[in-house]
């Protein structure tokens, strides 16, 4: 480990990683499917995007994560994945035409996906030796998510929404560049054995991991309406850019707060109880979505993305934590993510997209209120299954 290297440092180069990827993340959520609207691209399409990338991770996603573990230097996938990241949000500048635009909107969903869990494994690593903190260094990413939506809404209600796509490009370039200066040594393995092609099966095999994949998946992809569509509702509604940006705001400063005491939360309440509560809160959240309240209460509906993101996030990392074998976070991860959250979101948007253009937004939105309740049963189950410990040696 290079003496020059301070905790600070490597807290601070991680966090500035994440800005490049939740800038961009800040970006897209709220607005990205106002830009595809702009190009012609109806929620249909939109929907099949979205679904299309998230679905893609499930071909390549888990081997990525597979040949990650196999690294002796964490930063090696993490620089790969972060070039395809940038590359593709450059080529939504340079794509001539709807098709090449799809390609490249696909892609650069379909990267961010797998760049998260790498990410968030290398970080997790990094706390595990005493480098930083999780909690506080993943709650910087949703701090500049929090800025882009507050200044991306200002900025694009002047520029209007074409420079979306500019803004996506200069994030995922810049998280590239930031992955050229994640210092060495502080994600490492330490005395973990090797991976074998073996274990990775033993884990989708295992009905409590597959239990926490279901409830987890369920609970993060009954955001697959929000996230994909409802910067077209609000829009209908005629909340300006600026008054969606302060909406997503709203949900990703309750979810700082939490984050920034995760670990005391981790604590005190455990995988199981916060899989649950974000799996109850999915179907609360939702169901109060479909109704259309006032904007005041739905500032208030937003801070529940405190429970229906933060709290299933921290689960789901906590379980992983303390049930995987180390040698297998990064898979396990990366399985979490995409076997289960982009499997679902992806399908999740493909068929909110299709309720939306048949029965408007309130269906889509029930339809994710259902798959909360879904994921609270799992969350039940693969508490009771599970004794606290590792799932195998």
């Amino acid at each position: 480990m290079p003496f020059s290297w301070s905790k600070h440092h490597v807290g601070l180069r991680y966090s500035l990683f994440y800005a490049g990827q939740y800038v961009l993340l800040g970006v897209q959520l709220p607005f990205f499917a106002g830009w595809l609207d702009s190009r012609g691209f109806v929620a249909q399409e939109i929907g099949f995007i979205t679904g299309a990338a998230l679905i893609a991770r499930l071909a390549f996603a888990p081997l990525i994560a597979f040949w990650a573990d196999h690294q002796h230097d964490e930063r090696i996938a993490l620089r790969l994945v972060s070039f395809v990241f940038a590359a593709a949000a450059t080529g939504l500048l340079l794509a001539p035409g709807k098709a090449t635009v799809g390609a490249a909107a696909a892609m650069v969903i379909w990267a961010f996906g797998v760049l998260t869990p790498l990410s968030d494994s290398a970080v997790l690593r990094a706390d595990r030796n005493g480098w930083l903190h999780y909690g506080q260094t993943r709650a910087a990413g949703s701090g500049f998510f929090l800025a882009t939506t507050i200044v991306g809404g200002a900025a694009l209600s002047r520029l209007g929404v074409e420079a979306a796509a500019w803004a996506m490009a200069l994030a995922a370039v810049f998280a590239f560049l930031m992955s050229l200066a994640l210092p060495e040594g502080a994600g490492a393995r330490g005395g973990a054995r090797p991976v074998s092609w073996r274990e990775a099966p033993r884990l989708m095999a295992n009905p409590v991991f597959v239990g926490v994949l279901l409830a987890a998946g369920l609970t993060q992809g009954a955001h697959a309406v929000y996230y994909a569509f409802s910067y077209l509702r609000w829009a209908e509604l005629g909340y300006s850019e600026l008054t969606i940006g302060l909406l997503w705001a709203t949900g990703v400063a309750a979810e700082i707060v939490l984050l920034a005491r995760a670990r005391g939360l981790a604590r005190r309440f455990g995988a199981k109880a916060l899989l649950a509560v974000g799996a109850g809160g999915a179907a609360l959240r939702w169901a109060a979505t479909a109704a259309e309240p006032p904007l005041a209460i739905l500032f208030l509906v937003q801070t529940m993305h405190a429970l229906t993101f933060a709290c299933a996030y921290l689960g789901a990392i906590e379980f992983l934590d303390r049930a995987a074998p180390l040698r297998l976070i990064n898979t396990g991860m990366t399985l979490m993510s995409t076997t289960g959250v982009g499997a679902i979101t992806g399908l999740a948007t493909v068929l909110a997209g299709l309720a939306w253009d048949a029965r408007g937004a309130a269906a889509a939105y029930l339809m994710m209120a259902a798959m909360g309740a879904g994921a609270l049963v799992a969350a039940l189950a693969a508490g009771r299954a599970w004794d606290g410990g590792r799932l195998f040696d």
